[in-house]
């Protein structure tokens, strides 16, 4: 960015504010449409065009110094630069919706930073509520034209190193970011760092393996890795007087007024006020946030009433520095003004963790959030749209008070039952709201354990597994046990803690913790059959297929002996998948058409459908193509009617490749396609690989080598079973990567 147009854009937004003027009301004015004076704010634009600048002069009303000032800075700006250029990638960041004020050297630095490619890692540093996130932001849109790929990942929900691995992940939409990013010239937003500070070392891993990779960081603290460039962001400068003729091109001055002009249309800095607005200023430190909050205040207040609220803000504390006393205070203060209603509906707030739903709200509170109007208004709480559907959030910096201060510990426990109530039920929202069931969990485990019994550790290994968050459900099951109070749910969670344990591909650690849940379970049947399962599996994952066998076979025999039909059928499939791997595809055969007449007797529509699927993807691997599309035709259309997107694209992604087998390339192409729509969306991992792998295999009979063999690379970093690695490694088109 060049220095010229930072100045043209911050000496623009200064003139309007000190006119107290939004950009709408400088728009109507100077006949400029209000995306034009955006773009110059933003320093998006390089030089204006003559008749601009003279619309933009007569609409502010500039006196003759100003005018020239003016002219001379935008004449500093580069002219407009008329090569083509290629169309940059939308940056995967929020869009900032308001100015950027003040910080013309700071974005100047930093932009300077993140386009020079030596540069791997700058890290914004400063006290909360200084505007590390607004500068982040703008960096990041300011900087997307040098970049493949612009994307921002918040981190303030997260508490814990190891989750954000899995939050990267899952915001990329791939198992494998290092994959995905690979030579690319890349930016990555990290925003709040200091709650994971312990990640240094999944950021050290992404350079070390990205060479295109640059990663901005804000932390109140330094990521402390080698090659780090720290930018610590300072408040903004407060005046040094109350001279109304020099305060106008103050930051923090401007920042307040122009912030309180949205708010109060045609609010200035006049001679009247001048003193308050400048005293306001240097009481709340020149902190954005603060002069923020303070703006919704003057909104319905004179800046001398405002001023005479927070003179009590700077208190008699030693050991926090002046601005960290006054940010706690400021929105300590800014509550002040609030009913008991609004007190209490704000307290609440403080226990959801990365935004909330209204209709969450609403069943916590036990009452529809009448108040939420009023805290927006108070510039406490915003209320944006995700999706179609509103979503309350609320500032990390201001939650963090919110939740010392206000939020009790009834609202917690409300708010950790709620989500845990979703979680036994299902629901299928919660694929938006980890961040709050992490919240609700760690409460259980804290303060709250009587929430935690059999059925909803239960459900939250359940939970855990579907949404392939592994590592993060090993942690809390592990945690739940520790704090359950009776020995089922504690049998329970150490089993789930082993399932994910096992799922994450550590059988080892999932043995050790199945024998804490047998332990647990006692002689409870279906416990030990849950159990001996589970180590069966661990047994498989590690290759002792033996020992696998022989715990299957134990399962099948115990309920055999007890009679229990549902476990009989769980280890027959249990039984022909390890055949199935161990390729005795006749022995696999005879254990799933076992399991299907067994569930067919029993009239268990799903269990038909998933015996189908498996019985359908050894078929498929001996050549019985029509066989196996026929059987996976009809489990995928059982799932689909029971509405399991996940296993409903499990079974097209087998389908795809029967279909491949019977070539049949069209059908193939066009089920593997809806798989992968259907396995992308419900974040299915292997039935993502399966249906690459299907498509994979239409690209390359369609005549297309370069497009299956990104899709076999892409299909490899899924899991994938031995089989399909194997064939996929066998082909042709993968003969420059053996």
């Amino acid at each position: 960015m060049h220095r010229g147009q930072m100045a043209l854009a911050e000496m623009l937004a200064g003139l309007r504010s000190s006119r107290g003027l939004s950009q709408e009301q400088l728009a109507e004015l100077s006949g400029i449409s209000v995306r034009a004076i955006g773009e110059i704010e933003r320093g998006a634009t390089r030089r204006p065009q003559r008749e601009t600048l003279r619309a933009l002069i007569g609409a502010l009303g500039l006196t003759p110094e100003e005018q020239e000032a003016f002219a001379r800075t935008a004449r500093t700006a580069p002219p407009p630069d008329t090569r083509r250029r290629r169309t940059a990638a939308r940056p995967a960041l929020p869009a900032p919706v308001t100015s950027i004020v003040g910080r013309s050297d700071d974005l100047a630095a930093v932009l300077r930073l993140v386009q020079d490619p030596p540069v791997r890692l700058v890290t914004i540093t400063g006290t909360g509520g200084v505007g590390k996130t607004r500068l982040a932001l703008e960096v990041g849109w300011r900087a997307a034209s040098r970049f493949e790929s612009v994307h921002g990942l918040d981190l303030s929900a997260l508490r814990d190193a190891d989750d954000v691995p899995q939050a990267l992940a899952e915001s990329l939409r791939t198992p494998d970011p290092a994959t995905l990013i690979g030579d690319g010239r890349w930016l990555l937003v990290l925003d709040s760092f200091e709650h994971v500070a312990a990640a240094a070392t999944t950021v050290a891993t992404l350079l070390a393996g990205c060479p295109g990779l640059t990663v901005l960081v804000t932390s109140r603290s330094p990521v402390r890795l080698r090659g780090e460039h720290l930018w610590p962001l300072a408040p903004l400068s407060t005046p040094d007087s109350d001279d109304p003729a020099g305060l106008a091109g103050n930051a923090a001055v401007r920042l307040l007024v122009e912030r309180t002009a949205a708010v109060r249309p045609g609010f200035a800095l006049t001679g009247d006020n001048a003193v308050a607005v400048a005293a306001l200023c240097r009481r709340l430190d020149g902190l954005p946030l603060a002069l923020e909050l303070a703006a919704a205040r003057l909104r319905t207040q004179a800046p001398a009433q405002v001023l005479a609220q927070v003179r009590d803000l700077h208190g008699d504390t030693v050991d926090l520095a002046d601005r960290h006393v006054s940010l706690r205070r400021t929105v300590e203060w800014s509550t002040r003004g609030l009913t008991d209603p609004d007190r209490r509906l704000f307290g609440l707030l403080g226990a959801f963790s990365g935004g909330a739903d209204p209709v969450d709200v609403e069943a916590v509170l036990g009452a529809p959030p009448l108040s939420l109007a009023t805290l927006a208004a108070h510039s406490l709480v915003t209320v944006t749209e995700r999706a179609g559907y509103p979503r309350i959030g609320m500032l990390d910096t201001i939650r963090e008070v919110v939740e010392d201060q206000l939020t009790g510990a009834g609202d917690r426990d409300a708010h950790a039952g709620h989500f845990l109530r979703l979680v036994r039920d299902g629901d299928p929202r919660l694929g938006d709201e980890q961040d709050n069931v992490r919240a609700a969990i760690q409460q259980a485990v804290d303060a709250a354990p009587a929430l935690l019994c059999g059925e909803t550790v239960r459900a939250l290994t359940k939970h855990y597994v579907a949404r392939g968050r592994f590592a993060e459900g090993r942690r809390m099951l592990t945690g739940a046990a520790g704090a359950a109070l009776t020995e089922q749910a504690r049998a329970w969670a150490w089993h789930g803690a082993a399932v994910t344990a096992n799922e994450s591909g550590d059988p080892e650690v999932a043995l050790a913790l199945a024998a804490s849940a047998a332990e647990a379970f006692g002689a409870d049947p279906d416990g030990r059959a849950a159990t001996l399962t589970l180590i069966g599996n661990a047994h498989k994952f590690a290759g002792r297929y033996d020992d696998a066998a022989a715990a299957y076979t134990g399962v099948l025999d115990q309920a055999r002996t007890m009679g229990d039909a549902r476990r009989e059928t769980i280890a027959l499939n249990n039984l022909g998948a390890l055949a199935h791997d161990r390729g005795a595809y006749a022995e696999a055969i005879e254990y799933h058409a076992a399991a299907l007449r067994r569930k067919r007797e029993l009239g268990d529509r799903r269990g038909v459908a998933v015996a189908q699927l498996n019985l359908g993807a050894v078929r498929n691997d001996t050549g019985d193509h029509a066989g196996a599309a026929t059987l996976l035709t009809e489990a995928a259309a059982t799932f689909a009617a029971l509405g399991e997107p996940g296993s409903e694209a499990f079974a097209l992604a087998l389908l795809a490749q029967s279909q491949a087998g019977l070539a049949r390339w069209d059908d193939a192409t066009t089920t593997g396609r809806r798989a992968l729509e259907l396995a992308r969306r419900a974040e299915h991992a292997q039935a993502t690989g399966l249906a690459l792998l299907a498509l994979g295999e239409t690209a390359a009979a369609d005549g297309d080598p370069d497009s299956a063999a990104r899709l076999f690379r892409e299909a490899l970093t899924f899991p994938i079973g031995l089989p399909d690695q194997a064939r996929v490694r066998a082909h042709p088109v993968m003969a420059a990567d053996r």
